[in-house]
């Protein structure tokens, strides 16, 4: 089985190496893509800048505080992106039939599939993400002690699994549907957007629903009270300290949703 499992992981990181080859083919383009992604981040920063110039505080966060807020989020979805972001387009391998070749190489279908597309276009977010958060412990004059950045790393890894999970349920929904992108705008990207704000900002039904079932509250709301000495009246500051084993179990979860459409699936013929 070791061996078996050594075979498996030449095989992806192989493939991962001929992704990113075939990527760096067209030069321009890419690292043109690298920086149009840190250019729309940063233009997200600005507005938060403009905002806050006339308002001074959004639900008692600062400008900076806010920055932080946002960057820690970018972080973990640019590393989200790297492995998972084609996730969303697995419909278009069910419908078409295509999704069969997954099936019969000597590697597990859900490495090959992960391995297929290594999206350096991410590389632009994580460019963004990592300068704002530079910046903005600088402004904010922190000094954490070496647990508070093992939180920090812990929130970067949990929010990873936490959009890389839901990247792999919604992919899940093809083996049954046939259709899975859809949910992808309707569930992915409000929330990516609601995340960019303190979670008070929201009814209060909708921040259980992002702390209890969707998870995206351990991304970067939960950790930045912790990582910021900020309180909340109703939830403890140090729930961020969780943002790992829960990505860990919430992956999970999905994987094994993953797995269970995956053994249900029939091939279209096409």
């Amino acid at each position: 089985m070791i061996q078996s499992w050594l075979k498996g992981s030449r095989l992806y990181f192989r493939m991962v190496g001929a992704s990113i080859r075939a990527q760096m083919q067209y030069r321009y383009a890419f690292f043109m893509n690298i920086l149009g992604w840190a250019m729309s981040y940063a233009g997200t920063a600005v507005t938060m800048w403009v905002m806050l110039s006339s308002f001074h505080s959004l639900e008692g966060w600062t400008l900076w505080e806010l920055i932080f807020l946002f960057a820690l989020s970018v972080l973990s979805w640019g590393v989200c992106v790297l492995f998972f972001f084609h996730f969303r387009s697995m419909d278009q391998y069910v419908l078409n039939g295509t999704f069969d070749r997954f099936l019969v190489r000597p590697i597990h279908p859900f490495f090959h599939f992960m391995a297929m597309k290594f999206d350096v276009g991410a590389f632009g977010q994580l460019l963004f993400s990592i300068a704002a958060v530079a910046l903005a412990y600088v402004q904010l004059h922190l000094d954490w002690p070496l647990w508070k950045w093992a939180v920090f790393l812990g929130a970067v890894a949990g929010g990873t699994f936490i959009q890389g999970g839901i990247m792999v349920l919604i992919s899940a929904f093809a083996f049954w549907t046939t259709r899975s992108e859809r949910f992808y705008w309707v569930v992915v990207f409000p929330a990516k957007s609601m995340m960019n704000y303190p979670l008070t900002l929201y009814p209060r039904l909708l921040q259980w629903i992002v702390i209890f079932v969707l998870p995206f509250a351990f991304v970067n709301y939960l950790p930045a009270l912790l990582l910021l000495n900020k309180n909340h009246s109703a939830y403890s500051p140090y729930w961020g300290s969780l943002s790992f084993p829960v990505g860990l179990l919430f992956f999970g979860i999905c994987y094994m949703v993953w797995m269970r459409g995956l053994n249900r699936y029939k091939s279209t013929g096409s």
